[in-house]
């Protein structure tokens, strides 16, 4: 019993969604691209993370990528969150398969107590495209798993399973602004006993590049029964291979920041967000490793 107690003032800490005592499956920025720039990224091209943040980007992928990144949200000790993705196109015309592993693990003083992963299997192609404009097409396959730790009288809380499905689109006028709608959990998956249902959300986002190495994106979260979030940010680059980001988010009202530096195949990004409140700020990391075709 206590171990459940803690494991709920946890998941409070964190800002999880009051309305249910265990909220799961929460959406948290795996890319630091992404967080860097408000973390809105449906409309962002951004390479390995495609199956997580629009598989219809992966209409757009003509370099093989791979990515990892590593946070520890509001740098809880107790709390770390995982991330490896992969991109790689087929052949010209007919699109690329992605992939997205992510694991959240809560731990206190060495036990395990929550654990969450989720493998996603993507696949994005182009609709329509001609020499001023692209419709792509995606979609991913989501496979979460749910596990407690045991009580310390020996109890199993149990672990369950349950299967999601995304679906995005990403229209591209004259190469410079694009406009990415995301849907997150299409079929309204439910797990565990109670049968609780997992986050259904409508991401609609625009980018403009007014200018070549200058992004800026707008984008807008709702997420059923909870408050309509805004989020935008920008991305330029100061000098050769070296990019500097920014943006803002709200409820709750956080400011982000961040760095991402290209040479060659190999690129390292740096994401910061404020806490939204009395919570610390994040920090999160990203390597991406590219082959093949021309780097974006």
């Amino acid at each position: 019993m206590f171990r459940k107690l803690t494991i709920i003032c946890i998941l409070a800490a964190l800002g999880l969604n009051s309305s249910t005592a265990l909220a799961v499956f929460e959406d948290i920025a795996v890319s630091p691209r992404a967080r860097a720039m408000g973390e809105a990224g449906s409309a962002v091209v951004d390479g390995a993370y495609a199956t997580y943040l629009n598989p219809a980007h992966l209409g757009l992928t003509t370099t093989g990528s791979i990515a990892a990144s590593y946070v520890k949200p509001f740098q809880l000790t107790f709390n770390d969150y995982y991330h490896l993705g992969a991109a790689v196109p087929i052949s010209p015309g007919n699109g690329a398969f992605g992939i997205s592993l992510t694991q959240f693990k809560v731990e206190h003083e060495n036990v395990k107590l929550l654990e969450e992963n989720r493998i996603s299997l993507g696949y994005g192609r182009a609709l329509y495209s001609d020499m001023h404009s692209q419709v792509d097409l995606g979609a991913s396959v989501n496979m979460y798993h749910l596990k407690f730790g045991e009580t310390t009288s020996g109890l199993d809380p149990g672990n369950d399973s349950a299967l999601g499905i995304d679906l995005g689109l990403l229209v591209t006028v004259h190469k410079r602004t694009r406009l990415g709608v995301m849907v997150k959990n299409l079929n309204n998956p439910q797990i565990g006993i109670d049968q609780e249902e997992l986050a259904h959300r409508v991401i609609g986002g625009v980018s403009y590049e007014p200018y070549d190495g200058v992004i800026t994106t707008f984008e807008i979260d709702s997420e059923l029964g909870q408050d309509v979030q805004y989020r935008g940010g920008v991305e330029f680059y100061a000098a050769q291979g070296f990019a500097l980001r920014a943006g803002i988010v709200t409820k709750p009202n956080k400011l982000t920041a961040g760095f991402g530096y290209t040479l060659d195949r190999f690129s390292l990004n740096y994401g910061f967000s404020t806490g939204g409140g009395t919570l610390d700020s994040t920090h999160q990391f990203g390597l991406n490793i590219a082959w093949g075709g021309e780097t974006q």
